[in-house]
Formats: C-alpha cells, sequence, structure tokens
C-alpha cells in the first residue's frame, strides 16, 4: 500500500492504468473502496489516481475534521498530485467528493480540464439539513447493513470517522460556512453536474444544481428522474456513458 505525508498524517493512496490522469474523489464518511468496480473500468482508458481523505479509510486517523472540510481535502488533493509530478489531470468527484473537486478548480484553475461533480448538495448547507443528516445518521447506527457498509469502508473505528463527520456537519453550518471556497466564475474547467429527483438524501437536488450552474463559466447538466444517492454508484452504465462522452469529447 502506497501512503504520502499531508500535515503530519499518512494518507493512503492509489494508481492504476495508464493514460490521461483522472483522479477519482470518494463522499463524506467512506473511502476510495467506493470506486471498486469504477476504478477497473476507467483504469481501461485513464491513469487513475484514487486517495483516502485524511482520517478515512486507510489513512491515518484525525482527532476531528475540519470546518472547511472540502478545501482541506482539497489541499491534500493536490499535495498528492504535485507529489505525483502531474500537472494537468480530470477529475470525477461523487457526492462530498464533488465538493472537492470544484473547490479544487477554484484553488488552481489551470491544472484541471474537466471535473464532473456528481449527486452533491451545492455550495451551501443549512443547519436544519445538517441536523437533518446527522439524524439519520444516528439512526442508521442501529441498522446492521449500514454499520457493516461503514464498517467495510473505515473497518473496526468507523463509528469515529462517522461522528467526526456529524459534528463536522453541525459546525460548519452553525458557523455558516460554504462548502465550496471562493469565486465559481474563476473555474476554467469544463464542469459536468450530474444528479437524480430521485434522490433520497437530497430532495430538492435539481433544483440547488440548477442554480449552481448559473455560477460556472463552462458547465453542462445531466439531470436524471430515476436512480438513487450516489448516481454514479446506483447507475453505474448510465453514468460511464455519460462520463466517457464528456471526458472523451
Amino acid at each position: 500500500m502506497d501512503f504520502f505525508d499531508f500535515e503530519g498524517k499518512k494518507v493512503y493512496y492509489e494508481i492504476i492504468g495508464n493514460g490521461r490522469p483522472l483522479l477519482l474523489l470518494h463522499g463524506n464518511s467512506v473511502s476510495s473502496s467506493l470506486f471498486i468496480s469504477c476504478k477497473n473500468y476507467f483504469s481501461q482508458y485513464f491513469k487513475v489516481i484514487l486517495m483516502d481523505y485524511p482520517g478515512h479509510g486507510k489513512s491515518e486517523r484525525l482527532d476531528k475534521f475540519r470546518d472547511d472540510f472540502w478545501r482541506y481535502n482539497a489541499e491534500a488533493a493536490f499535495q498528492l498530485m504535485d507529489l505525483l509530478n502531474i500537472e494537468n489531470f480530470d477529475v470525477i468527484g461523487t457526492s462530498g467528493g464533488a465538493m472537492v473537486g470544484l473547490n479544487m478548480c477554484i484553488m488552481q484553475p489551470d491544472r484541471i480540464g474537466k471535473i464532473i461533480a456528481d449527486s452533491f448538495f451545492g455550495d451551501y448547507l443549512t443547519y436544519k439539513e445538517a441536523e437533518k443528516i446527522v439524524l439519520g445518521r444516528r439512526k442508521a447506527k442501529n441498522d446492521f447493513m449500514t454499520t457493516q457498509y461503514w464498517k467495510f469502508h473505515n473497518g473496526e473505528d468507523w463509528e469515529q470517522v462517522v461522528d467526526n463527520d456529524c459534528e463536522m456537519m453541525l459546525s460548519f453550518t452553525r458557523k455558516g460556512f460554504p462548502t465550496i471556497f471562493g469565486d465559481l466564475s474563476v473555474i476554467k474547467a469544463g464542469v459536468l453536474l450530474v444528479a437524480t429527483s430521485t434522490d433520497e438524501l437530497l430532495p430538492n437536488i435539481l433544483e440547488r444544481l440548477d442554480e449552481l450552474s448559473q455560477k460556472i463559466p463552462i458547465c453542462k447538466k445531466a439531470f436524471y428522474d430515476y436512480g438513487r444517492h450516489t448516481f454514479m454508484i446506483t447507475e453505474k452504465e448510465e453514468f460511464r456513458k455519460i462520463a466517457m462522452d464528456f471526458l472523451k469529447n
């Protein structure tokens, strides 16, 4: 297994395939294991890079997650790409990974050619919405299948990862922080927003992402009326079709 150092913590990463670099970014409370089948598919066409955010998966644990969680992980991702001497690359981010990727597009606009941002709640979250997410997570701790899922991604200490994420959600919304920092109009990458109206976690996702798309200079949308959260994982065939069309053309 390969690790790099980010702010004194060991962070896990993996590289598979050849071609133009494609960074896959996972969501909150999970890990790059989310992409087990995706990495095998996309590595036929790209040099796929994956990482477990600090405090997640195989990476070294953190005592708490920062309030600028998605920007912080964008910084970690850039450090990995610098280590690998990769200057320009494309990104697929799903759920929280979409917000990590869009933060990257603002932080260093010239380095990212294209980004697919899938199944996320846009550039803000209200405290009330965060409370609803946290309540759902706390209830899910009593569900065997859900806890096994978290355990699959994070190991025996999965509960610490989930609790850290819940505390971060409440903290950053209480302080009124955004999910994406900076001016979206500086983004130079081509952006594809992907979402479904049947996303059970984000009921108003299409409205929010439509609003977000108007702030981004080069932005396309692929909106659906079927599938679940996340579209990338629950509707693999359709997602791969639109992803390849967007990334290769």
